[in-house]
């Protein structure tokens, strides 16, 4: 307290508004807590009702739920079909109907028995027509059952066998103690009977009884028992005692106050208040009651009675000295403020009363200074913030749509709608009179497409530009949440509408690659590879084109140029055959360009390969390369100078057409002594069974492919026809010999079957061997019989 008249002495404006707003603090809770302190008695013996209530509430609730369990295991078993049929079983049954027992035992007692807790002790279904007994495990007769498995203590099987044939209507019996064989302590038990058949209990066939085991009950009881130390009853409807915690019998008294009662009422029980709660339980139709004495019952009451008066005092002690201390560390940073404030500006002078005000005034300075710091950052923002978007796209940063973050960014004009990107690549090619020196007209290109590019995506989501290099623009596009089933088809029609209005308005020539769809923090970071990735088909697909990634994921990551492709054109190449070297080359182009997609790196394989085939025929035949492809020939560095893959063709067919001319001109005669080696092998060979393209193409060292074409073409007929046409005259000119049949000629000119020959004779000459020796040679007639 001298701290505080001291400070007040020396700055009464600041600080008396300190210490007044100090004390009114203090002053509320003090008020309410008398207010409150008269209204605790009541709402804590209120709140003890409850929590008193509520636990035997939860006990019942418990109860229920595993009265349910016994429930539900009558259902399952009474309606049974069979169960009606065996109940009329009598006890001089045959054999056939002793044998249901067990399978009912088998199929469903068993069953059940795995599916129950240990709530239930067990259960049977107890046959009266037939004397027999039917639990999980085992089917007998009513004494072997009783004086085995389960007899009631004090009571004889006489007696027992009288319960079982009573009519019970889902009948719960007060706790008994039950042994289980001569080897087992005696087990209390709440018994359940059903009498049966459930829909006509009047003719009392048998009964289905279920035992519960109490220990589950009591260990219901434990919690409500260990809290309020009460002692608890479960009352039937008609007023028996099912169990209980006390071995103290229920007050008979009590049983008419507990009906149609719910709340707790108080009781005096001997000289000993007591506060009885009840429930009732619909499940089985019983009550539960919780007999608790009073001084347990406000005990807690009291207790929070005098810790609310020593409280009190404590509170009124302690807020003094908070008064004191909340003073000093109020004020004294106040006055460590404006000493900071004098030490950054010497020429202000020291306030004379009021600290708040001094601060006042130089905030006012600090703002004014802070418009021209922000006017100046303005300025900066374009280029602050296109190096922000470009940190993003190279992977330095990830996205962070955070409410801080946004906060941060809103200085560079920046909002994220959510964390869901893609990136659009534009890729200037050529025209709007671009020159390469002119960066003029290069900027004013960029602007008109980053600009058209933001208002197409502005339609459904938010775009952002990027300027990559002087012909690149990367487009960011941030999706809109609720539109994420139409993301795809909205990125692509943006591209094609970019690609349109630029094409067409502007006569720019672009080519547009598109990344994939991604979320979460390294969303752009994902999508600008595929997109960059995507502009590498560009050598695929050609310029002045739109490529989307997601079309292109699906790429075979071989090509189309197997050995035999390449020994067939080194053939048309070496014998000079120009129109099939053109095809071949046609088709090695359509078969991976045109029918599959191939990577940008296996095409330029591909083309390194196709140009590697040219280099091994001019070296193998030992071409000069400077007077055929001309003086410091590198068909490497020629193909690949062109950016797509049509031109790397076009040159590349250039080069090939010029050698296989080359090769035609020297060597006009190759092909007839070619063609006269072939016919000279057919002739030679008829007899072989095996002679045919295949091995003739290996003969004289050519594919079978080319083998076929090149005979075709200069013979004007097919290899094996002209084989076939060859075995036939001679076939004719052997069956002039009457000593040879059919067969021995099939086989001298080759055919292993004479069906085939048969067949292949009658094909060229119209009719069957037989035929032509009994029509076109008269003289050898009969010759085969």
């Amino acid at each position: 307290m001298p701290f505080i008249l001291r400070l007040v002495g020396s700055r009464k404006s600041a600080l008396s508004t300190i210490i007044a707003s100090n004390l009114f603090i203090l002053l509320i809770p003090l008020a309410m807590g008398l207010f409150l302190y008269a209204k605790v008695e009541q709402s804590l013996e209120r709140s003890t009702t409850k929590s008193n209530a509520a636990m035997l509430e939860q006990l019942k609730l418990s109860l229920d739920n595993k009265l349910s369990e016994v429930d539900t295991l009558m259902r399952q078993v009474v309606f049974d079909p069979k169960l009606d049929y065996m109940l009329r079983i009598p006890a001089n049954s045959n054999d056939s109907d002793k044998y249901e027992f067990i399978q009912f035992m088998r199929d469903k007692m068993s069953k059940y028995h795995s599916m129950t807790s240990n709530f239930i002790l067990d259960y049977y279904v107890y046959f009266a027509s037939s004397d027999t007994i039917v639990k999980s495990d085992v089917v007998t007769d009513s004494r072997t059952f009783y004086s085995i498995y389960y007899a009631y203590k004090n009571m004889a099987y006489e007696g027992w066998r009288q319960l079982m044939d009573k009519e019970h209507n889902m009948s719960y019996l007060p706790v008994a103690s039950l042994s289980s064989g001569a080897d087992q302590a005696p087990k209390d038990v709440i018994t359940y009977i059903q009498t049966l058949p459930i829909h006509s209990q009047s003719q009392n066939l048998g009964n289905f009884t279920v035992l519960i085991d109490v220990d589950q009950v009591k260990q219901l009881f434990a919690q409500l028992e260990s809290a309020s130390h009460s002692s608890v009853y479960i009352i039937d409807n008609a007023g028996n005692t099912i169990m209980s915690n006390s071995e103290a019998p229920f007050p008979s008294d009590l049983l008419g106050r507990i009906q149609g009662r719910s709340g707790p009422f108080d009781y005096r029980l001997g000289s000993v208040d007591q506060v009885v709660s009840v429930t009732s339980s619909q499940k089985a139709g019983w009550k539960y009651v919780s007999i608790m004495p009073n001084d347990v019952f406000m005990q807690q009451v009291n207790q929070i009675q005098s810790w609310s008066i020593g409280l009190f005092i404590l509170c009124l002690i302690c807020g003094l000295v908070a008064v004191s201390i909340g003073a000093y560390r109020t004020y004294k940073p106040l006055q460590k403020t404006v000493n900071a404030i004098m030490r950054g500006k010497e020429m202000i002078k020291r306030p004379s009363s009021n600290e708040y005000e001094f601060i006042r005034q130089t905030m006012e300075g600090s703002i004014h200074e802070e418009k021209n710091l922000r006017t100046a950052l303005t300025q900066q923002i374009p280029f602050i913030r296109a190096n922000y978007l470009s940190r993003l796209l190279n992977g330095r940063m990830d996205v962070d749509i955070s409410i801080e973050n946004g906060e941060s960014l809103q200085f560079m004009n920046l909002t994220f709608i959510s964390d869901c990107f893609a990136v659009l690549i534009v890729k200037i090619e050529d025209g709007y009179a671009l020159v390469e020196e002119d960066e003029q007209q290069w900027a004013h290109a960029r602007f008109i497409i980053s600009n058209i590019g933001t208002d197409l995506i502005a339609a459904n989501h938010k775009g952002f530009s990027v300027e990559l290099d002087r012909d690149r623009i990367a487009l960011l596009i941030n999706l809109t949440a609720n539109r994420e089933k139409f993301a795809e088809s909205d990125i692509r029609e943006i591209a094609d509408s970019l690609f349109r209005i630029i094409s067409q308005r502007f006569q720019i020539g672009m080519t547009i690659a598109v990344g994939g769809i991604h979320s979460g923090p390294k969303a752009i970071r994902d999508s600008y590879p595929e997109a960059l990735a995507a502009l590498e088909y560009r050598l695929i697909l050609g310029k002045h084109t739109t490529i989307h990634f997601q079309d292109i994921l699906e790429v075979k990551q071989h090509y189309y140029y197997p050995l035999e492709v390449e020994i067939q054109l080194i053939n048309f190449v070496r014998g000079g055959d120009t129109e099939n070297v053109e095809k071949l080359l046609d088709k090695i182009y359509s078969m991976n360009f045109d029918s599959s997609h191939i990577t940008p790196e296996l095409g330029r394989c591909l083309f390194f390969n196709v140009t590697s085939t040219l280099l091994k025929i001019i070296n193998s035949t030992n071409t000069n390369q400077d007077e055929v492809l001309g003086a410091g020939f590198d068909p490497i560095k020629e193909v690949f100078s062109y950016p797509t893959a049509q031109g790397m063709y076009t040159k590349t067919k250039e080069f090939y057409e010029t050698l296989t001319r080359s090769f035609n001109l020297e060597r006009s005669d190759h092909s007839v002594q070619r063609l006269q080696e072939i016919v000279c092998i057919v002739h030679d060979n008829l007899d072989d069974s095996n002679l045919g393209v295949a091995q003739i193409a290996e003969r004289i060292q050519m594919t079978p492919q080319y083998l076929s074409t090149f005979f075709k073409k200069h013979q004007g007929q097919n290899l094996l026809d002209y084989i076939t046409h060859k075995r036939i005259q001679q076939a004719k000119q052997l069956m002039e010999n009457k000593e040879l049949t059919i067969v021995q000629i099939a086989k001298k000119i080759g055919y292993n079957n004479d069906v085939v020959f048969i067949r292949a004779f009658k094909k060229l000459e119209g009719v069957t061997p037989g035929k032509y020796r009994e029509t076109m040679l008269p003289e050898i007639t009969g010759a085969d019989k």
